[in-house]
């Protein structure tokens, strides 16, 4: 019989993954689909691009925990994908509604993911010192808590008020 989390640390990892999720709604608040495609310069991806990216991720990661099989984002933003300027990226409630879908079933999962689950090897090499299926969700946390910096960044950008953590 597997062992449900009971560590610390994988703990941690779902807090994380709460906090994040809280954070993603927090910082589209009164960010308009118009502000969202403003970029701060040339060589930067828009908001919308970034919020997106990080759709993309979450899907990939709700793929990988068996919890679906599509990945709507796949297309615009999978890992290595440029920013287009021409590009139509979507409207950031569609993207915020599916946050929102997404959250609660990749919490669960973690939440009740086993022990050796979690100790399984990574599906593919992260730039993480631990090579499993916990190292991995350790990494998207670094990676979730970098993209909406990001969009917290932008925020500030576009003159509007600081992501509130409430």
């Amino acid at each position: 019989m597997e062992t449900q989390i009971d560590k610390a640390t994988d703990i941690t990892i779902v807090n994380q993954y709460k906090l994040h999720a809280h954070l993603f709604n927090n910082v589209l608040v009164d960010i308009t689909d118009e502000d969202a495609h403003q970029r701060m310069s040339d060589t930067t991806n828009s908001f919308a691009w970034i919020a997106g990216h990080i759709l993309w991720t979450q899907y990939s990661l709700a793929n990988l925990l068996g919890i679906t099989s599509e990945n709507p984002y796949q297309e615009q933003f999978a890992s290595g994908k440029k920013f287009d300027a021409q590009a139509d990226y979507g409207s950031l409630e569609k993207m915020k509604a599916d946050w929102n879908v997404l959250v609660p079933k990749i919490t669960e999962s973690m939440e009740q993911m086993s022990i050796e689950k979690l100790n399984a090897p990574s599906p593919f090499p992260i730039p993480y010192e631990e090579q499993t299926i916990r190292g991995l969700l350790g990494f998207q946390m670094h990676h979730l808590g970098y993209e909406i910096g990001q969009l917290g960044l932008y925020r500030r950008f576009l003159n509007k008020a600081a992501m509130s953590y409430q």
